[in-house]
């Protein structure tokens, strides 16, 4: 069995969370998007807030260790 093209394509795009500062007034605000590489975010942050100040990869979130903190009740 086959997969449809369009399905095919999106399994080989991998998006990527990228952190976008930019200046509103007299704050920084930190807005987050998905892009598929680092040109890509700047176009879309471009179109999205107008101008920022700083583009870059999102750092990962760090992964739950559970001997670490402690096991929760659930």
């Amino acid at each position: 069995m086959s997969y449809p093209p369009w399905y095919t394509v999106r399994m080989m795009i991998k998006e990527t969370l990228f952190e976008v500062t930019r200046t509103r007034g007299l704050h920084n605000v930190t807005e987050f998007i998905r892009a598929y590489n680092l040109e890509h975010a700047k176009r879309v942050a471009k179109r999205l807030f107008g101008e920022f100040t700083h583009i870059e990869e999102a750092k990962p979130f760090p992964r739950f260790d559970g001997k670490k903190v402690g096991e929760f009740n659930r």
